[in-house]
Order: structure tokens, then C-alpha cells, then sequence
């Protein structure tokens, strides 16, 4: 008698246990199902096509700038899990009426910081509107020398680097843009119009580098095609769990490559990452405005050494 009420015992416990994990399998199934990656924006179709960066997206809305700049918002939760939202500035060097040029405090060749749209102020003019921008260098936060060179309308305000990790952005003097590293530099020195400082390169002649670290954190970063003829910006926010978790080196590579850059960048992040955008074609006092959300201060703007300006004839 004991046996049988053992082995019935068994019986419904192991049913009990079958039912459980079905409803549980069931469960998990339904949540997956509420996934979905349908991008819509070219810039998300690319990133879904060549990576596996995402697996849901949220939101992905794509819009003009000004002639020959797109921009791209991209909130979504990444294949680990975590929520992310990237900001994509496709420019196209092609186009004559657009360019892109270095700014720096008060338009100035002096050294120090200040926050991108008030930067922005001292280049915006009729006939050369600033239509929007990302921060740039590394610096020190002490006094504001960047880590980098600095050119500025074909002038070169700082030369040296602090080491040989240091990278450049630079737009050359027959308009195309350019990407390299310390020994690219003794090469085009001679024929860069406006150029930033960087650190990390994320790809080189098409390929992804390897990276050495993982760390997740909010991130600007810089790309141009083979040709030099786009430039494709890409600022990452992070430090905020539910809004967006920022990238790692690697994932930052990833999107560059997938969006067509042969050469890339890391710039600046953390607080630091910014970019801004006009939001009228007047000059009123608060013209220029945030669309990415610092991490600083619960998103107030960093005062920071340069930046990269998307101008307008």
C-alpha cells in the first residue's frame, strides 16, 4: 500500500512538474512573439541585414536634415537584452552645398571647453548656417587641450598627439573626407583643410578591428566610405538601464561598417557624446537643441574642447 501511494505520489508530481514547464515554455514563447524587427529606415535595414545587433525595435525614424544630410533615431533592445538608442548622421560630401567643419570655443585657436551648441553660436551666420553637430576630441578637462591635432580653414592649431593610439577625422582640401591613424597623418598632413582628433579605430580599410575591451558606455564615433565621400556620425547614449545602455568598441564597428564606412573612429564619449540639430532656419537665441541625452547631470551638456559642425551655404 505504502508503494503505491509512493509511485502515485511520483505520478502527479511528475505531471504536476510537465504542466508547469509547458505553461512556463508556453509563456516564454508568447513574450518572444511580442518581439519584433521590422526596421524601416535604411540606416536600421542595413544594421539588420549585415549584424545581429538587435532583436526588437522600438522606434526608427529617418529625416532630412538640410540638403545632403539624413539623419536617422534608432531605439531598440539589443541581442543581450539591453535597450539602446543610436542617433546616425549620413553626410554627402557631393553635394555642393554642404560641408562639414571643425568647431572650437568661441571659434577660437585658444584651448577650453564648451558645450557644442553654444559653439555652434559663433559659426552660424547667413550664407554659413550650422544645421547641426557632434562633439569630437578627447581633451583635458582641466584646461581643454585636445588630445589630437586640430585644423581649422586649412590652419593647423595643434600638431602633436598624445600617443600613438591617436587617430584623425579630417576633411582634405579637395573636399573628401578622410580617417587614419599617426603614419596616415605624416601623409596628408599637407593637404588637410579641417581635422579632429580620435583614439580607438574601429575599421580599417573595410575590415573590423579587434577590440580589447567590452565595456558598455555612451559613445560618439565617425566613419567615411572608400571614397571619402560620406561621412557617417554615430552617437550612442548610455548610463540610463531603461532608456539606453550605450556600445561596446566592437558594436560601434559593427554599425559603421554595416552603414558603409571603410575607415572609422571612436571620438569622445560619456558624457561628452552629444549631438544637436537646428530646429529653425531663424537665428533665435535657442535655435540649436539637444535631440541625443547626456549622461551628465541627468542630461545637462557638457562643456567640451571641439566638435564637428554639418554646415549650409
Amino acid at each position: 500500500m505504502i508503494k503505491i501511494q509512493q509511485t502515485l505520489s511520483a505520478t502527479v508530481l511528475g505531471l504536476a512538474l510537465t504542466i508547469l514547464s509547458c505553461s512556463n515554455k508556453e509563456e516564454f514563447i508568447r513574450v518572444e512573439d511580442t518581439y519584433s524587427l521590422v526596421p524601416t529606415s535604411e540606416v536600421a535595414k542595413k544594421i539588420v541585414q549585415h549584424t545581429d545587433l538587435m532583436v526588437h525595435i522600438h522606434q526608427d525614424s529617418a529625416y532630412t536634415v538640410v540638403d545632403g544630410v539624413t539623419a536617422t533615431e534608432i531605439s531598440y533592445i539589443s541581442k543581450t537584452g539591453l535597450a539602446k538608442k543610436i542617433f546616425v548622421i549620413e553626410t554627402d560630401l557631393t553635394n555642393p552645398k554642404v560641408r562639414i567643419e571643425v568647431s572650437t570655443p568661441n571659434n577660437s585657436a585658444q584651448f577650453g571647453m564648451q558645450p557644442m551648441t553654444k559653439q555652434a553660436t559663433f559659426e552660424d551666420f547667413e550664407g554659413h548656417k550650422v544645421w547641426g553637430g557632434i562633439n569630437a576630441d578627447f581633451y583635458n578637462m582641466t584646461n581643454g587641450t585636445p588630445q589630437g591635432i586640430v585644423y581649422k580653414e586649412g590652419v593647423a592649431i595643434k600638431t602633436t598627439v598624445t600617443d600613438q593610439i591617436n587617430t584623425f577625422f579630417a576633411i582634405l582640401k579637395n573636399g573628401k573626407a578622410f580617417v587614419g591613424d599617426q603614419a596616415d597623418y605624416a601623409n596628408v598632413k599637407n593637404q588637410i583643410q579641417e581635422a579632429v582628433g580620435g583614439r580607438v579605430t574601429l575599421v580599417s580599410d573595410g575590415i573590423l578591428q579587434p577590440q580589447t575591451s567590452a565595456v558598455l558606455e555612451p559613445r560618439t564615433a565617425i566613419g567615411v566610405s572608400q571614397d571619402g565621400s560620406k561621412v557617417y556620425m554615430l552617437v550612442v547614449d548610455g548610463r540610463r538601464f531603461h532608456y539606453s545602455n550605450g556600445m561596446s568598441y566592437e558594436e560601434l564597428g559593427q554599425c559603421l561598417k554595416a552603414l558603409g564606412a571603410y575607415d572609422a573612429i571612436n571620438l569622445d564619449g560619456g558624457g561628452s557624446s552629444t549631438y544637436f540639430q537646428r530646429n529653425t532656419p531663424d537665428f533665435n537665441t535657442d535655435r540649436f537643441q539637444l535631440r541625443n541625452w547626456p549622461s551628465d547631470n541627468g542630461g545637462a551638456e557638457r562643456a567640451v574642447a571641439n566638435g564637428l559642425l554639418l554646415i549650409a551655404k
